[in-house]
């Protein structure tokens, strides 16, 4: 090998070195750059943890806003350089977006507290997609066409623009702007942490706003409480606030001084120890019933304060917590005694004349009907009793003329009750079960009711006896099927029950009038229009009615029934939901068999005296006088007292033993005819009949001594017993 090629063979060798070498030192510095990167990034994304659990810290310190959004800015300048950083907070109700906070340039273009609608701010680019953009624009134009709400913004100098929205409890609540002068200053990398980073400043400004409303709301109810009580403490009326147990825990200034104390005295004692009352339970229950309904109770009440009665009118107002709760009630109590004093005075003047004027009418009603209904009946009773007694056993018409003679009884047995309304009949009190005599009425009530409505009986199969007048209690009943009627003009149910009823102490409290004790009940109701509580508080007034037509006596009739033979009546009703009247009457120990009925006996006793009839209806004349004639009497009639005297006149050396006249006649009445004769035949007997007991013979319902009275409709029976019994005495 020549020396040249020795010399290029080496000098290939040396360079082939270098360029290993040359290859080594590139690797190198390659690895080396990429750890310097590496360690970049871990700087970075340590800065950014830090940063990030520093905007936390600074969020969860405190309720300042401005502090909160100063703090969180100087974080965000140390991760995504700025030039300028703004706050938005959205305003969903009217579609507007606050500038609620900025800092850095002065290239300003919204300033602080500017709002903005939605369709002229970046937030309708940002809502549809929940996610935040990067604006960079190359000129104006640009932005013109993509994003015109970022217009202002390009103008005011910004070349980088990063937006996104603020989301807590997945609404939009506000919107993060960062600005910088700088073209190209951001990357897609600096989007994703500002979004990372408004996620942390967006729960702060949900509670900013949260307990900026909170804030306002206690400011107004503070407000409120401070113009309330300067009024309570003003006022001259008794002013307090209670829990549900009736304790106080505020009391006014008035208050106070009207029972000597210091307000702070008061606080803890229950109402009802200052204000005792006699149904105490009942205040109390007044007081649960708004905490419970929610609704304010008005209601004038009566109390004792200083062994003096007193009247007051309270308002009992719920309180509600911001759940809606009632914690409390508000009551304002005045003193209304002096006025209730006179409205009372007043009121009964005003019911003394009324129920004076009320019961004259009645009686003149039950006069005129007792008169003239008793004559028919008493014609219809007789003449079919008479055709039962003339009939064999078999023949077809006994039962026809039986069911005529049932009608009638039932018929004077309602006549009876009206007499014994207008107090001018003594009451035939009976033993009777109500279950029978509900079956009993079964037929009628149906005839009563019609075909719409639904007869339901509901019977306690060990139902005590009561002691009543059967006939006034079938009135009681049918009075109130009527009115269960004419409460379901298209159908419904009318349901009458019976029970045992034993009242408690308890009950009496709040059911003025009744004792404890052993009861019956009887109930009737139905599934009608009810009654508002104007008509629940008049309905037992005689001639009060809601009915185009209708005396309104009715129910008034059954409360004086019911009262009249020692019950009580109570009535339950709603608009809408039906009327249920509940009667309890007295328990007796005996028991009943049946329902006590008139025995209508074939015996009648007979006589050879002459009796002078003075009768003004023919039909209840002729039919007297068949009866006694049959009977072996000499009967003379006369139409009126005039014709009698002039009888008499005619008749002078005829002995007349009995006197028979109704009492209500023209020309003469009976009592004047009675007086007559006396004075001519002093042993004459005198009997009295009528359809109701006339002033003249009766004083307070007791018959003069030594006075006989027949009351109309009589039987053939009842007659002939009469006439003989008053014969022989």
């Amino acid at each position: 090998m020549s020396e040249t090629e020795e010399m290029l063979k080496k000098s290939t060798l040396d360079l082939e070195s270098c360029v290993a070498s040359l290859l080594d030192i590139t690797e190198f510095k390659r690895t080396e750059e990429a750890l310097r990167r590496s360690e970049e990034s871990a700087k970075r994304l340590a800065q950014e943890n830090l940063s990030i659990a520093e905007i936390g810290r600074i969020i969860s310190s405190t309720l300042r806003t401005e502090e909160v959004y100063e703090l969180f800015a100087e974080e965000v300048q140390k991760l995504i350089p700025f030039d300028r950083i703004s706050i938005n907070t959205v305003n969903h109700s009217d579609r507007t977006v606050t500038n609620t906070y900025s800092a850095g340039s002065k290239l300003a273009y919204y300033p602080d507290g500017r709002v903005i609608p939605f369709e002229n701010s970046i937030y309708q680019n940002l809502a549809p997609k929940r996610s935040g953009i990067l604006v960079q624009p190359v000129d104006e134009s640009d932005v013109r066409t993509r994003y015109p709400a970022l217009l202002p913004v390009f103008q005011a100098g910004f070349r980088s623009m990063i937006s996104v929205p603020l989301i807590a409890k997945d609404q939009i609540v506000g919107l993060l702007h960062l600005r910088s002068v700088t073209p190209h200053a951001y990357t897609d990398a600096d989007l994703l942490l500002a979004e990372k980073v408004g996620r942390e400043i967006a729960g702060a400004i949900a509670n900013a706003q949260l307990f900026a409303e909170r804030t306002q709301a206690q400011k107004a109810l503070q407000e409120s409480e401070q113009r309330y009580r300067a009024l309570a403490e003003s006022a001259q009326d008794f002013i307090f606030i209670l829990d549900r147990d009736g304790n106080v825990q505020y009391v006014n200034r008035f208050g106070a001084a009207t029972f000597g104390s210091r307000q702070e005295e008061l606080i803890g004692r229950n109402v009802l120890e200052i204000f005792p009352s006699e149904n105490s339970d009942r205040q109390l229950q007044r007081i649960r019933e708004v905490f419970d309904s929610g609704t304010t109770l008005r209601v004038d009440h009566k109390t004792t304060f200083q062994n003096l009665k007193l009247w007051l009118n309270t308002q009992i107002i719920p309180l509600r917590n911001e759940r809606g709760e009632v914690t409390s009630v508000l009551g304002v109590s005045r003193d209304i005694t002096e006025r209730k004093g006179a409205e009372e005075e007043m009121a009964a003047l005003q019911e003394q004349l009324r129920q004076s004027q009320k019961m004259e009418a009645i009686g003149r009603l039950a006069g005129g009907i007792a008169h003239d209904f008793n004559n028919i009946l008493t014609v219809i009773r007789g003449y079919s009793e008479l055709s039962l007694m003339n009939l064999k056993e078999s023949d077809p018409l006994k039962t026809n003329l039986a069911e005529i003679q049932k009608a009638a009884g039932r018929a004077s047995d309602l006549t009876r009750q009206l007499l014994a309304f207008s107090r001018r009949q003594i009451l035939e009190m009976k033993l009777i079960n109500l279950n029978l005599l509900v079956k009993d009425l079964d037929k009628m009530l149906r005839r009563v009711i019609g075909e719409d409505i639904e007869l339901i009986t509901l019977q306690a199969p060990e139902l005590d006896s009561v002691r009543a007048d059967p006939g006034q209690i079938e009135q009681a009943i049918l009075n109130l099927a009527v009115n269960a009627r004419d409460a379901m003009p298209h159908g419904g149910k009318l349901i009458i029950e019976t029970a045992n009823a034993d009242l408690d102490e308890v009950y009496t409290r709040t059911h003025m009038g009744v004792t404890p004790g052993h009861y019956v009940t009887f109930s009737v109701s139905d599934t009608g229009c009810g009654m508002t509580p104007e008509v629940r508080e008049r309905v037992f007034e005689p001639f009060f009615t809601t009915k185009d037509q209708g005396t309104g006596l009715g129910l008034s009739t059954v409360y004086g029934i019911v009262k009249q033979i020692g019950g009580s009546i109570w009535l339950y009703s709603e608009p809408g939901q039906g009327t249920t009247f509940k009667i309890y009457l007295p328990r007796v120990a005996e028991k009943a068999e049946g329902i006590p009925r008139r025995n209508y006996s074939t015996d009648l006793p007979a006589g050879s005296e002459t009796i002078l009839l003075v009768e003004d209806e023919p039909s209840v004349r002729d039919l007297a006088s068949r009866i006694l004639r049959g009977q072996g009497y000499t009967v003379m009639e006369a139409a009126n007292g005039h014709e009698a005297m002039q009888l008499l006149k005619d008749q002078t050396k005829k002995t007349i033993h009995l006197l028979l006249t109704d009492m209500v006649m023209p020309r003469m009445g009976g009592k004047e005819l009675a007086e007559r004769l006396k004075n001519l035949l002093p042993g004459i007997k005198i009997l009295f009949t009528s359809g109701y007991t006339d002033g003249a013979i009766v004083h307070r319902g007791v018959l003069h001594p030594g006075t006989h009275f027949l009351q109309k409709p009589f039987t053939p029976v009842v007659l002939a017993r009469k006439v003989r019994e008053v014969l022989d005495n």
